[in-house]
């Protein structure tokens, strides 16, 4: 890990309520040390939210967990490419990676939910969610990101996991009737018919998670921001 990476993971993972004070430090450190354009970019930094800063304990609390959803992550990305591809035997091994994925993601949430008790934090539900959300866009995200989980030194959430665009399907010309019918040709078309539905099926059932994940998302941030603005109404209010 790069030292720049290593000093702002030293600051993401200090305990939260001492954040301002441990930037100041190590920014006086930087200083003192003629190190003056990193200091300015340390200075800019801000004090992670709660969901932020969960997420970057998540390496050193539960190190075995946090390798198992990435491994989860990638068997996921590749049954989908399988799918895409039409592969027949591709949209079950989907269905068996998505609920492998979920249960990587609630096993981390699930110790990141004792680490935020344990430093004295409420882990309430919508906090664990947003914990959720982002674990899961992790694990199928690129590898600088994922990077930054293991180092602790993320600075901001990952935005929601984009999976490949389906291509248009074309339906299937009705069949005739099966007793009508014995010719090879349209039993082909037929089982190929049957495997583009199946396939879509799996995909709808990725595409459907990740949009509410993604929902939930923006409405825990439309309420965030509410509440942001009665705060700054408030301490505005008082200044007046």
């Amino acid at each position: 890990m790069a030292e720049w990476e290593a000093l702002v993971a030293e600051l993401m993972r200090a305990p939260l309520d001492a954040f301002v004070e441990e930037r100041s430090r190590l920014v006086r450190t930087l200083r003192s040390a003629g190190r003056r354009d990193e200091a300015t970019k340390l200075a800019a930094l801000r004090k992670p939210s709660l969901v932020l800063w969960a997420l970057n304990q998540a390496a050193p609390a539960a190190p075995e967990d946090v390798a198992a959803l990435r491994a989860a992550g990638a068997g996921l990305e590749e049954a989908q490419q399988r799918v895409l591809q039409g592969e027949r035997e591709a949209a079950p091994d989907l269905q068996r990676s998505l609920q492998e994925q979920r249960r990587a993601v609630d096993t981390v949430v699930r110790r990141l939910g004792m680490v935020l008790t344990g430093a004295g934090h409420a882990a309430a539900d919508a906090t664990l969610r947003r914990v959720a959300d982002d674990l899961r866009s992790l694990s199928v995200g690129d590898e600088a990101g994922w990077t930054a989980l293991l180092n602790g030194h993320l600075t901001a959430e990952p935005g929601p996991a984009l999976f490949p665009a389906m291509t248009a399907l074309r339906a299937a010309p009705p069949p005739k009737a099966v007793a009508e019918v014995e010719d090879a040709e349209w039993q082909r078309r037929l089982a190929k018919a049957e495997d583009v539905v199946r396939n879509a099926e799996a995909i709808a059932v990725t595409a459907r998670e990740h949009e509410e994940a993604a929902r939930r998302r923006a409405e825990q941030a439309a309420t965030d921001l509410e509440a942001a603005r009665a705060t700054l109404d408030e301490l505005r209010s008082r200044k007046g």
